[in-house]
């Protein structure tokens, strides 16, 4: 099925990366169509897929959309131009959106992997069990509980340009899931189909999530209370108010832990004191 699947790589300056990654999506999905949206200066041998030449000002997000929205088959995935797709794990997904046509968008966890050692770093990015939400209650008590980050999907393009809003200060992955949810059912997969790879073959590279989670928190919290705010917003009572805030509350201050971890391992002792000082003063 991967003649029906356009993969959507947005990149920026790493041309040996995006040549291992193009290297490894040709050789799994020979059929499938290729875009790649460059806001960098990349020299690419021999692609013969769909390239955009993109201003260098547009950023890594804008980019990602502007990568998505190329695309032109029936479903549509992002792939970073450092990172991998599993082949059987994504003609599972397409698959199921074959056989059930009402679903818009098709979420998994991503995989971290060595793939110098060739075993995985991290099993799954956040624990979850194949399972189609239809209702407001049971997506959001999903997101939070599980600490789920809803940045990998496959996408009926048909309805994409409905779900990808321009990337704004609220974190994309929660108003995308949020725009879905909106106009119909939404699966999460247990079984990862992404692979972001932790020890490159290439080389050293920077990591944009990395970087993220240390500075993006503003945007974390913008786009869960956007989320919250859509999928409650018929009955969002002052009492349900305070409840979602809390529970935002605690969804962050898990992200800051993690943030506080990188911080210290790196020797940034001050801003790790602070988001430790934070975390103790909100109760976490």
């Amino acid at each position: 099925m991967s003649k029906d699947l356009s993969i959507c790589i947005p990149t920026y300056n790493r041309p040996a990366f995006l040549q291992w990654t193009l290297e490894r999506a040709i050789t799994d999905f020979p059929e499938a169509n290729i875009v790649v949206s460059d806001d960098g200066r990349n020299e690419i041998k021999g692609f013969k897929g769909r390239y955009l030449r993109q201003s260098p000002r547009l950023g890594p997000f804008p980019n990602m959309r502007a990568a998505l929205l190329a695309g032109h088959t029936k479903y549509c995935i992002f792939l970073g131009d450092d990172d991998y797709l599993v082949k059987d794990e994504v003609a599972k997904g397409i698959e199921f959106m074959e056989t059930h046509p009402e679903i818009l968008i098709y979420y998994a966890p991503c995989q971290l992997y060595d793939e110098v050692a060739q075993a995985p770093a991290w099993t799954a990015f956040y624990p979850a069990t194949d399972e189609t939400f239809t209702s407001a209650d049971a997506l959001w008590n999903f997101v939070i509980q599980k600490h789920v980050w809803p940045e990998h999907a496959i996408y009926r393009r048909e309805r994409l340009e409905e779900i990808l809003q321009p990337r704004t200060p609220a974190y994309w992955c929660f108003t995308d899931l949020a725009n879905a949810a909106l106009r119909g059912p939404v699966h999460f997969a247990k079984t990862p189909y992404y692979r972001n790879i932790t020890n490159h073959p290439v080389g050293i590279r920077q990591k944009l999530g990395d970087q993220q989670c240390l500075t993006e928190f503003d945007s974390y919290r913008a786009g869960l209370e956007c989320l919250a705010f859509d999928l409650f917003e018929k009955n969002l009572t002052n009492e349900l108010k305070v409840t979602l805030n809390d529970m935002i509350r605690q969804f962050l201050w898990a992200r800051y832990e993690v943030a506080s971890r990188i911080f210290t391992a790196n020797n940034m002792l001050i801003p790790a004191g602070i988001l430790k000082k934070r975390m103790q003063m909100n109760g976490y």
